[in-house]
């Protein structure tokens, strides 16, 4: 009996051990571990904290700024602002020279959003540094930008950006553009997961919200995606434009900063397919609930 007790002691250490083993943040809580495509996973924004904001090579936590905070997010914690557009506020992660994103070929990047009815203009994130002296946009940002109404069924429509620009071999400007009016968008104060994919051999740049592809382009200029992160970048932005926030000449207000929240930025280093990225969510929601 004692060698049965003995056996079955080692047998749950070693099951124990083989289980992936969740962090915890500042409260001591486990905080969650994604299964789906975790092995392409290369750059993660919790921001459930000063503390526990970020997990990605070169990428750390520099500072919140203004009505930006950490507060109830779609899992945990995540990044609030329920100030205005026109308030100061976001939360700045500083990059190193080489990070998690400046080597990327294909990607796909995952985030889940909460938007606020008065407010339809905003940063989600973006990366600062200029790949050409008079650029005015960031390389690398996704955001929200007007809104719209059926005269005839009074439906709701919000319009989502997101936006690559690359420099190519002849110095010339090349930029992937996707964006898209949808109503699920409208749907105020309900958290909705968004993803964006970019193959670097084909062009390929694909849309989707909570999990079904809504848009798509191809484009004729193939490069790695880390081409669009430029050599002086030495800041990503949550909840701001970073040519408004570093004021670029020409940026107007209309590049401001989030009213909302945001949670669970993800970035992978692979094109995640439509029924991954539906596991995704589906894991994630699982997890936002238990």
């Amino acid at each position: 009996m004692k060698k049965f007790f003995l056996f079955a002691a080692a047998a749950l250490m070693a099951l124990v051990s083989c289980q992936e083993k969740p962090g915890k943040d500042d409260d001591g809580k486990k905080l969650p571990e994604i299964k789906t495509c975790a092995e392409n996973l290369v750059a993660y924004f919790p921001l459930e904290s000063a503390a526990n904001a970020v997990k990605a090579e070169g990428i750390t936590f520099a500072e919140k700024k203004g009505a930006a905070d950490f507060g109830a997010g779609e899992i945990g914690n995540g990044y609030v602002n329920t100030a205005g557009n026109n308030s100061e506020a976001y939360m700045k992660f500083n990059l190193a020279k080489n990070n998690a994103l400046s080597s990327l070929q294909d990607v796909t990047v995952t985030v889940w959003i909460k938007n606020i009815e008065e407010f339809q203009k905003g940063g989600l994130f973006s990366v600062n540094g200029k790949l050409f002296p008079t650029q005015d946009w960031p390389s690398l940002v996704m955001m929200f930008d007007n809104k719209s109404q059926d005269a005839e069924t009074q439906v709701k429509n919000q319009q989502i950006n997101g936006r690559i620009m690359f420099k190519k071999a002849d110095g010339n400007e090349t930029n992937l553009w996707l964006d898209t009016w949808d109503p699920a968008f409208a749907k105020y104060a309900t958290w909705t997961q968004v993803a964006f994919t970019y193959v670097a051999s084909t062009g390929e740049w694909h849309l989707y919200v909570d999990g079904v592809k809504v848009k798509d382009a191809e484009y004729g200029d193939r490069m790695p995606f880390g081409k669009c992160i430029p050599e002086d970048a030495t800041a990503f932005y949550v909840g701001g434009w970073s040519s408004w926030i570093e004021s670029y000449t020409g940026a107007a207000d209309w590049q401001s900063f989030f009213s909302g929240s945001i949670d669970e930025i993800r970035f992978f280093n692979k094109a995640l397919s439509e029924q991954e990225i539906q596991a995704l969510r589906k894991e994630e929601i699982a997890i936002a609930l238990s």
